[in-house]
């Protein structure tokens, strides 16, 4: 495991990840503002994470609000290394933390994300910074991306597994008007999305049917834009998921071996 998650990669995946990811927080941003705006008026109802916690200022929450979008932009430009990735994961968390209100599952992938990336050298390619970039950047932050969309894949398919979800009421709540989906088939939708994440879990990883797995999330992940309420969070949680798509398509990285007489000193593997 270890020579897997020292392995090099080109740093190119790992930037595209970046700018999807800076895209994302940076659209997020303004959904969170209008919930803790609404909070710290006094004048809405608050849910503090932790009993007794008083509800953030104005100020405060016009300050995260600043951070975020200028971190996000960063990110999104390649600028200031590590620091901008770091800075949405830690503003993420801190808007998590503020008020029951903002929490989603897409702003914890996205600090889930932004942390990872923070991690990497994902600015070592595709950025306006003028230092010399590196060729070849470690392995070990993408496995860890590439890994939390195989567990929420696995996680979301296994949380579907109940009696509510699998008889087509949950997706008959959400589903736009105008999809032609009958009742009588509700159930069955129901079913072949848990299959679909299930196998996407493992699909993922496996090359040899990487790019039928690609199409088969790509058509899960626009078909849930597409016929359910409320598209524009599913859009950013699509971009956050193509993130990792992106990775899982420039394979594992390179193994080096000692140079030969030839000169040949890298074999590419093409593993997980």
């Amino acid at each position: 495991m270890r020579d897997i998650l020292m392995r090099g990669i080109n740093p190119r995946p790992l930037a595209v990840a970046r700018i999807l990811v800076g895209l994302v927080a940076f659209g997020f941003t303004f959904e969170w503002i209008r919930v803790l705006l609404r909070v710290s008026s006094g004048n809405y109802l608050t849910l503090p994470v932790v009993v007794g916690t008083p509800s953030p200022g104005r100020e405060l929450v016009l300050t995260l609000f600043a951070i975020s979008l200028g971190a996000s932009a960063a990110m999104i430009l390649g600028l200031a290394g590590r620091v901008p990735a770091i800075t949405v994961a830690l503003t993420t968390a801190a808007v998590l933390l503020l008020d029951q209100q903002t929490y989603s599952n897409h702003m914890v992938l996205l600090f889930m994300l932004a942390l990872f990336l923070g991690m990497s050298d994902s600015t070592q390619a595709l950025s306006l910074s003028r230092s010399r970039h590196k060729t070849e950047v470690t392995y070990w932050p993408a496995f860890l991306i590439k890994s939390q969309i195989s567990v929420l894949y696995a996680w979301t398919a296994i949380a579907k597994i109940n009696p509510q979800y699998l008889s087509g009421e949950v997706l008959g709540t959400f589903m736009q008007p105008w999809v032609p989906v009958p009742d009588g088939l509700l159930p069955a939708a129901a079913i072949l999305s848990v299959v679909t994440e299930a196998i996407l879990a493992v699909a993922l990883w496996i090359p040899e049917v990487r790019i039928a797995a690609f199409v088969l999330g790509g058509g899960l992940h626009i078909g849930i834009v597409v016929a359910l309420d409320s598209p524009a969070p599913l859009i950013g949680f699509g971009l956050l998921m193509l993130s990792g798509y992106v990775l899982f398509a420039s394979g594992s990285g390179r193994t080096y071996t000692p140079a030969s007489p030839k000169g040949k000193t890298a074999q590419l593997s093409a593993g997980i």
